[in-house]
């Protein structure tokens, strides 16, 4: 199976707060696939501008922790972009840069994020930049893509990235196991709804009581909705779900239907059932067939959706080699876009990855497990993987996890990190593999095997962490649900409540996630470990803690 991982391996350090970025070729799935792009064909850049997070962080920070006289206290999204608002010199001054290249578009209520249409020439002349076409070789899928650029001296000191630029965006792929509707081993052991709901004490609970209540799912780079085999999986696994809204929202979200996108739009309303689900998908072009980076516009539509209609639980299966693709400047300024969803009440959960311990190539550069992003970031909730369809389960082996190479670990789980990564046990890898005081991940886990999905009309089994996200987040929205319907707030960051309430979560205790070569990777143990976090969902034991809370 391929996660969204990109293999290149840079230095953070050379790249903290560096004008150029560069790399030295394309990730492994990425295939140059002869020429480049029309000098007149379209393309959107978006620029992130630099913001101060001193003030956001404190408040995400204080509003999203149960024990704070704050929690809950969410703020509105013009509050929000009121605490990362860029001086107006500084948006007047990228904005008067940029027209010069074409149509400048301000995409958050602060304007720090602003698009420019404009055309491949005028890019690379802009950057510095020189783009190529490159081909996916599982997807096909062409992007361009430059192996360098460089932010324009007049706007660097305002701005910390643009893209598409450097970056090769490659969203999860679950792992398509079988391809039968009369195969004896789904009916034996399949991770169903039904399984899923009974495993988590779910149950027969429905949501859709509360207003305001949206969830979503997301896709990227062709990964269609399909009505057809939704109704399908309705019928064939799920019946109670079928009452279920469902919204579609970007710019790619129907065609051939894709395994990921199926599987994700038919767990999320399986186990958050009734709640209004939404599939926003982005493809990597414009309605204009301009080229863009989907995920980026996924966040910048995010930042620009309104409190009553953004959803406030997002699953996402993407990622990419933490160490090796994500200088400091880029992971920073999408944290303040992932504190800035938190401190509006958003719940954003991520898969962790597929790989084990090591990168998605199954390798360890200089003898180090490889952490991945976004899962790693201290401002994301990320989801490992299970195995075995029944309690007590085991650790999925290709469940990822392990130890930031970027951020410390936060306040709210250092304790038992630290307490982890200092176990001396036989089965614990060499401490010289992992940053032992770095972010542990994942923080939660579900089963990543055996879901049976509905994809062109035929039942298919997968398996991957992109199954346990959408299993995951699902739960959450059915606890939003509840808390809702109380008149109670919306739960938005979920890592310090559940840090604070660990047995409200299924330990997971067996198991041993994959390494490198003869190097096992990190092995499941009591309380939390860096393969399943601090365990998988018990809805039942949640709803008691997030009902107690304010």
């Amino acid at each position: 199976m391929k996660f969204a991982v990109l293999p290149l391996f840079l230095s953070l350090a050379a790249l903290s707060s560096a004008a150029t970025e560069e790399r030295k070729r394309a990730p492994e799935a990425w295939l140059p696939s002869g020429g480049s792009p029309n000098g007149e064909e379209g393309v959107v850049l978006t620029f992130f501008l630099r913001s101060d997070d001193t003030q956001i962080k404190a408040e995400f920070l204080d509003r999203s922790n149960p024990r704070s006289d704050n929690f809950g206290k969410w703020l509105s999204n013009e509050q929000v972009h009121s605490l990362t608002a860029p001086t107006a010199e500084a948006v007047d001054e990228v904005t008067r840069y940029l027209s010069s290249f074409g149509s400048v578009t301000s995409k958050t209520p602060n304007s720090d994020i602003l698009t420019v249409r404009t055309t491949f020439a005028k890019a690379e002349e802009m950057l510095d930049a020189k783009y190529g076409t490159y081909s996916h070789k599982e997807t096909g899928h062409k992007i361009h893509r430059s192996m360098s650029y460089e932010i324009p001296s007049e706007i660097r000191e305002h701005v910390a990235l643009v893209g598409p630029t450097t970056r090769f965006p490659k969203p999860s792929q679950a792992m398509k196991l079988k391809s039968s509707d009369d195969d004896e081993s789904l009916k034996s052991y399949s991770n169903s709804p039904d399984n899923l709901r009974a495993l988590y004490s779910v149950n027969d609970v429905l949501g859709g009581t509360a207003s305001k209540n949206n969830q979503a799912v997301t896709a990227f780079l062709g990964q269609y909705y399909s009505e057809s085999d939704l109704a399908k999986f309705w019928e064939k696994e799920f019946p109670a779900g079928a009452d279920t809204p469902i919204k579609l929202m970007g710019d790619a979200t129907t065609g051939r239907a894709g395994v990921e996108s199926m599987l994700d739009i038919e767990y999320m309303p399986a186990m958050g059932a009734l709640n209004p689900t939404e599939f926003w998908g982005f493809s990597g072009a414009s309605p204009m067939d301009d080229a863009d980076e989907p995920f980026l516009t996924w966040l910048s539509t995010v930042s620009n959706t309104t409190d009553d209609e953004v959803p406030l639980v997002f699953s996402t299966s993407y990622g990419e080699d933490e160490t090796a693709e994500v200088p400091s400047d880029y992971a920073d300024r999408i944290n303040t876009e992932f504190m800035k969803c938190g401190l509006r009440g958003i719940s954003l959960l991520f898969a962790s990855g597929d790989s084990g311990a090591a990168s998605d190539a199954g390798t360890c550069p200089g003898d180090k497990f490889m952490p991945m992003w976004p899962a790693g970031s201290p401002y994301v909730t990320a989801v490992g993987g299970t195995t075995g369809g029944s309690m007590p389960e085991s650790a999925w082996s290709g469940s990822s996890g392990g130890f930031s190479d970027v951020f410390a670990a936060p306040d709210w789980q250092a304790d038992v990190t630290a307490a982890y990564a200092a176990n001396t046990d036989d089965d614990m890898p060499d401490s010289s593999y992992f940053n032992a005081t770095g972010r542990g991940f994942p923080d939660i886990a579900a089963q990543a095997v055996q879901y049976p999905v509905v994809v062109d009309g035929i039942t298919t089994s997968v398996a991957g962490t992109s199954c346990a996200c959408p299993c995951s987040s699902g739960i959450f929205g059915l606890l939003n649900d509840a808390r809702l319907a109380a008149g109670k707030s919306s739960l938005g960051f979920l890592n310090q409540i559940l840090y604070s309430n660990p047995d409200a979560l299924n330990d997971v205790t067996e198991g041993v996630q994959g390494g490198c070569g003869r190097t096992s990777g990190f092995p499941a143990k009591k309380g939390w470990d860096a393969v399943t976090g601090l365990g998988s969902p018990n809805y039942e034991k949640l709803l008691d803690v997030v009902m107690a809370l304010p």
